[in-house]
């Protein structure tokens, strides 16, 4: 298909002049280069001096404290379903500690900073066309004190991977579309009017990261750094474990510029490189420090330059192709942006219900809609929970653990099959559950200790 036929289907579909130029732009990088890898010759590790320690930014006084907060907006990305734990609403909907979602922890934090300093921080919400109606009846139903705005980000059609044609959703429907990633946000923030909106209502600072992660609080100290020293972009980075062998990190190029690398840009005979601890040692935790009035007048230059990730995957009975971008591959468009490295407390994600166990056990306590690790848990790393189906379902891990174990001594768990607790049991050290054959019941009141059941 010729460019303008494809400019003629997508305005036809209802795309804005905005919208169809942003994925035209895409699909013709996807068309001149066929691939979304990069040079592997060409990437070294970032030098010590290009990742900036947290505990070497300045402690800002209660005054500096007000002023940046005044200048801050929180932004969550909130455009994905729950359909890794088996729910189709939006995963910011889920219960993840006393009753309390995703959401709603996140509107705790900004109206705990209302109520003791008296500075509202607003919420702003980029939902996705499979979340923004029902997101508008959570918040309908949600009464806050702070100001919350929500917006959707543009919706592209995916490319047959054998023809490269778009799917056609009059043929077959919504899974014709997919939301291009959070990437978008750049271009969402400026045609939809939001960067002078927040910039006539004083907000500077847009710090923006994943809904589902639960140590992406508010820090009045990076903010004020970043408007003490008009720093344009921060990408928070954290130091790699075995759990975060995919996540995204920073590279340096051979003239020593940084760059953001994902997973689906690596050389497949690369990856067990990327994902070691060896070459890279932090990763990216998405959580992202933005100066707006620096971005805009990068747009005013024009679009931002973002590696283009060609994502492959299954819609309609056949393998496509999405086009998308990553927000983090904004850092390259700022010079002086900065990768910064903080503790392991500011990357809580709860990806699956696994992480939702940890989050829901006493390992973990709330404080004002912030997840703390509890001070009195005796190991310093978390256990390492595997398990599968049934278990990857969120009301079968409800009903098969009806009460959260106390874990604060275990090692590792591992379940598979037909296993259930009956009620609080007491896990220690290293314990494997593996029903092939027989079901497994644990007895509340139950103590297992270095246990491997497997029948």
């Amino acid at each position: 298909m010729e460019l303008s036929e494809f400019k003629d289907t997508l305005e036809r579909l209802g795309l804005t002049d905005p919208a169809r130029s942003e994925f035209l732009r895409l699909f013709s990088r996807y068309k001149a280069s066929g691939t979304s890898t990069v040079d592997w010759n060409a990437i070294r590790s970032p030098a010590s001096s290009r990742l900036v320690s947290y505990d070497t930014l300045t402690d800002p006084d209660d005054r500096e404290t007000a002023e940046a907060l005044s200048h801050l907006v929180m932004c969550k990305l909130n455009g994905g379903l729950g359909t890794s734990m088996g729910c189709p609403g939006p995963k910011s909907s889920i219960a993840v500690k006393n009753g309390q979602s995703f959401l709603d922890l996140a509107l705790r934090q900004l109206e705990h900073i209302k109520k003791t300093l008296n500075i509202p921080v607003p919420l702003l919400l980029m939902n996705s066309f499979h979340t923004h109606q029902e997101t508008l009846k959570l918040l309908e139903s949600r009464p806050a004190q702070v100001a919350v705005e929500c917006f959707q980000q543009n919706r592209f059609l995916r490319l047959d991977k054998d023809t490269d044609q778009p799917l056609d959703p009059e043929l077959i429907g919504e899974d014709a579309w997919y939301p291009p990633g959070h990437g978008d946000i750049f271009a969402c923030l400026n045609d939809q009017g939001w960067i002078d909106r927040l910039l006539n209502e004083g907000r500077e600072i847009l710090f923006v990261s994943n809904a589902d992660n639960l140590g992406a609080v508010v820090d009045p100290k990076i903010a004020h750094a970043m408007l003490a020293k008009g720093i344009p972009f921060v990408m928070e980075m954290t130091p790699k474990t075995p759990a975060d062998i995919k996540g995204g990190t920073l590279y340096q190029d051979t003239r020593g510029k940084l760059h953001l690398l994902e997973l689906a840009q690596v050389p497949k005979q690369h990856e067990d490189e990327f994902c070691g601890s060896g070459k890279f040692k932090v990763f990216n935790t998405n959580n992202i420090w933005i100066h707006l009035r620096h971005l805009k007048e990068r747009l005013a230059q024009g679009p931002l330059d973002l590696n283009l990730i060609v994502n492959e995957k299954r819609a309609a009975g056949r393998p496509v192709i999405q086009l998308e971008t990553a927000i983090g591959a904004g850092l390259e468009n700022f010079d002086g942006a900065q990768g910064l490295v903080v503790g392991r407390d500011r990357f809580l994600p709860v990806k699956n219900t696994s992480d939702l166990m940890l989050i829901q056990s006493d390992l973990f306590i709330f404080e004002n809609g912030r997840m703390v690790r509890n001070p009195t848990h005796a190991r310093n790393s978390l256990p390492l929970i595997r398990w599968k189906e049934p278990f990857t379902d969120l009301e079968e891990f409800q009903n098969r653990i009806p009460v959260i174990p106390d874990m604060r001594e275990l090692e590792s768990l591992e379940i598979e099959g037909d296993v259930r607790f009956e009620g609080e049991v007491s896990l220690k050290g290293r314990v494997t559950l593996v029903a092939h054959d027989q079901p497994i019941r644990i007895p509340a009141g139950t103590r297992l200790e270095n246990r491997e059941m497997i029948q």
